[in-house]
């Protein structure tokens, strides 16, 4: 049986992590899950799974409402973006999700961005191609929180 880092709870009790992983099998890692969540000026946002055209525009709904709360009072956020076990089910699923995310007020807002990724060949090319010191590509999850809870702008 595989350990699957996918199943978690994150707790952050005044800035320190406690991060409970729970073991299971890696069957469950194609269950769909397009949540955001907020801790303090950390935005962890979610889209894995099959994922459909609906579905991101779904996703961005939510992701575009808990940014807009803070860019509505002049603050700034962290996000951490899971797309670890993010499954297409056509082209335009990511080209949609492209011409969501990478929206100008949303990013011009972000302190910093780690993505959270698969192992294997688009992971690697984008953190050896990434030139941005406030975003990072990882594909473990308490990495990510680490190196977002330590970045300061």
């Amino acid at each position: 049986m595989k350990v699957s880092s996918k199943n978690f709870i994150f707790i952050d009790f005044m800035r320190f992590f406690l991060i409970i992983v729970i073991k299971g099998d890696d069957s469950n890692l194609s269950e769909q899950n397009i949540s955001t969540t907020v801790s303090g000026d950390l935005i962890v946002t979610h889209l894995i799974g099959q994922i459909k055209t609906e579905d991101v525009y779904e996703w961005f709904n939510g992701f575009e409402q808990v940014c807009q709360q803070f860019i509505s009072e002049g603050r700034k956020y962290k996000l951490l973006v899971d797309r670890k076990g993010y499954t297409p089910n056509h082209f335009s699923v990511q080209k949609v999700w492209k011409e969501k995310f990478f929206n100008e007020t949303i990013l011009n807002h972000s302190k910093a961005i780690a993505f959270l990724l698969e192992k294997g060949e688009i992971l690697n090319y984008l953190q050896q191609s990434n030139t941005k010191e406030s975003v990072k590509f990882f594909d473990d999850y308490e990495q990510a929180l680490i190196w977002l809870d330590e970045y300061q702008m």
